[in-house]
């Protein structure tokens, strides 16, 4: 199917457009129908996706009438043409007369002082007036012959007058055919440019409205669809006040200015607006919105936020990260992986020290939301009032010494990701509270503000007190305590993690060597078992630190027990016993206790050790004493009688 369509009154001058097209090149469909018949071709050829109507004179004329949405190009009358029927008319004889519209009678002037005759002109006033009127009129004024289209004819002969039907040359149809492919082509560039327009529309992330110079909407997307509820057919037409009630748009027709950042209700939602008038000469005559959901902005705001900030709340450990293993820890990373994939809010029990904050970035890192943040906060190192303007943020004015425009808080920034709240067990009953509704709503409101901001956030807290505990002494809140704990995990000691000590060790001190760009020193048998039966009361970081200075102030060569001694700091603690005396146990008139004593005492030792499963700290509690006594009293050989 062509994309040009030429609908010819009569059958010679579809002949001419056949010759014409033939020698431009053009694929073109012909019908000859006129009037009422033109109209029907010419839908037909719509249908079969013609793109521009050629045709001639009312039945041009009627087609642009039939609203096909198609241009019309009408295939004019020149000069030659009406020559050519002004002699044939002649041979007629009389008063030559002529009906026809403004632009054909208007062009009579010239010709009629080349052949110095005159015709008896009627001008019509558009193709639909009445010819029969023209024809009369004509006749009245003395003419004899009547040159016209084909209805000026076929009507003239009904008055009974002589008549020659102006005919379109070669020239004439060239031109017509010619301004057809030209419109083609504007046609063409303006559907690709509507397309374009159409798809960004369609697929923007924005929501677009645009209005007229009365305030119906004009233009309605599929995102402001989703975000109003309203099809696109139902608002369409409507004035925007109906279908966004609080949208603020008059004042852009009152004032000419934009209205940037605006927040509005569109339906149920609550969106950023950009509104901006469309001025034509000093006059609004529309206006174009753009606005995004408040959610999917602040996502994107956090992102630019963490891109251009310093801070970057990132994770940075994985599972393959924690050294060790015991078969406690493999237990204790077995579950937290199990809790990655989950959404669920996670408390991590541990005694300080145990690497409670490094499973979290793990948990964050094996989560959907990895791609989020990672924001950590140590509940226990800020006082109140300024871990709560930390946590929820402040607008502009809230108290003295706030920052200009305020601040976001850190569950704002952990939006789409994962926020840890260290040591929450020591955080102050209100601030319980304002947690809890985070937790329960998932919104906060910043210090001083009024509005609700809505937050996805996975919480994962960690302690390293018994917050059951709290809860029955009415030191921590229980609703929160139950909203936390949904899933829990309770990391083990160093004590309780064997031969994982001296892998941790050894990691610790080739990491600061390398550091020190020192030769890493070998830990002798005896270094390991002084590492091995030392409590480590500050666990993990207790070691950290220990290796530290073993690699500050060994230079090579070997560690031994004594070096250790140094560096755990228990040389003026722990002296050499000699003759198998201890002074802290000399008390008697001889200098020492009789060794009896000693055998009980470490035969009770032994058998605390037995019922606590070689729990050192329950031993140690159970018997009243530290567990760095206990360690040095199980290091003492046993005293011979």
């Amino acid at each position: 199917m062509a994309e040009i369509a030429f609908i010819a009154p009569y059958e010679d001058l579809a002949h001419v457009a056949r010759q014409v097209s033939q020698e431009l090149g053009m694929e073109l469909d012909i019908y000859v129908a006129r009037m009422e018949e033109g109209v029907k071709a010419a839908q037909e050829a719509a249908r079969k996706g013609c793109q521009v109507i050629v045709s001639r004179g009312v039945t041009a004329w009627l087609i642009q009438q039939a609203e096909l949405d198609l241009p019309v190009v009408d295939v004019p009358i020149g000069g030659y043409d009406i020559l050519r029927a002004y002699y044939q008319a002649k041979q007629f004889g009389g008063p030559i007369g002529i009906v026809d519209i403004p632009d054909v009678i208007q062009g009579l002037e010239s010709l009629e002082n080349i052949l110095g005759e005159t015709f008896i002109k009627y001008t019509l006033k558009d193709q639909g007036e009445d010819i029969r009127r023209g024809i009369q009129a004509v006749k009245e004024a003395g003419a004899e012959v009547v040159i016209g289209k084909i209805a000026m004819a076929k009507e003239a002969r009904n008055f009974g007058l002589n008549s020659v039907i102006i005919t379109s040359g070669k020239e004439t149809v060239y031109q017509a055919l010619k301004e057809a492919k030209r419109v083609l082509q504007v046609r063409q560039q303006e559907k690709r440019r509507s397309e374009q327009l159409k798809a960004i529309l369609d697929f923007t992330y924005d929501g677009i409205i645009a209005l007229d110079e009365e305030g119906r909407i004009t233009v309605f997307n599929p995102v402001a669809e989703k975000l109003s509820g309203w099809r696109a057919e139902e608002a369409i037409g409507r004035p925007v006040t109906e279908v966004i009630p609080g949208g603020k748009f008059h004042l852009l027709f009152e004032t000419g200015k934009p209205e940037l950042g605006e927040v509005l209700e569109i339906g149920s939602t609550r969106v950023v607006a950009n509104m901006v008038p469309i001025v034509v000469d000093g006059r609004t005559v529309g206006v174009v919105a753009t606005f995004q959901n408040v959610s999917s902005f602040q996502s994107l705001e956090h992102k630019v936020r963490r891109m251009l900030s310093g801070r970057g709340h990132v994770a940075k450990y994985t599972f393959k990260d924690i050294l060790g293993q015991s078969p406690a820890l493999l237990e204790a990373i077995r579950l937290a992986q199990e809790y990655a994939a989950t959404n669920s809010t996670v408390l991590i029990y541990g005694e300080t020290g145990t690497g409670k904050e490094m499973f979290a970035h793990a948990l964050h890192l094996a989560s959907p939301r990895r791609q989020g943040p990672f924001v950590a906060v140590n509940c226990a190192a800020l006082p109140e009032s300024l871990l709560e303007s930390e946590l929820f943020g402040y607008v502009e004015g809230a108290f003295t010494g706030a920052r200009r425009g305020g601040k976001p808080g850190l569950f704002e920034l952990a939006h789409k990701g994962t926020i840890f709240l260290d040591e929450i067990g020591e955080m102050s009953p209100r601030l319980q509270a304002r947690v809890l509704r985070v937790l329960e709503e998932g919104e906060i409101m910043r210090l001083g503000d009024d509005r609700v901001i809505p937050v996805d956030v996975r919480v994962i807290a960690a302690t390293h007190r018994d917050l059951k505990a709290m809860v029955r002494e009415q030191a921590f809140r229980e609703d929160l305590y139950y909203r936390i704990n949904v899933l829990n995990l309770t990391l083990p000691p160093l004590r309780d993690r064997g031969t994982d000590i001296i892998l941790l060790a050894q990691h610790f001190l080739e990491e600061f060597c390398r550091g020190l760009r020192r030769p890493v020193p070998r830990l002798t048998p005896e270094a390991c078992r002084e590492l091995l039966f030392y409590p480590w009361p500050g666990n993990i970081r207790e070691l950290r630190n220990t290796m530290e200075r073993l690699a500050l102030r060994c230079h090579g060569g070997d560690i031994g027990s004594k070096e250790v001694l140094q560096a755990l700091e228990l040389e003026s603690h722990e002296q050499p016993e000699k003759d198998g005396r201890n002074p802290e146990y000399v008390g008697d008139e001889r200098g020492f206790l009789p060794a009896q004593v000693k055998k009980v005492e470490r035969g009770l030792i032994e058998r605390v050790l037995w019922e606590t499963g070689g729990n050192k700290a329950e031993a140690a509690r159970r018997l009243g004493i530290s567990r760095t006594t206990l360690w040095r009293k199980l290091r003492r050989p046993e005293s011979r009688e």
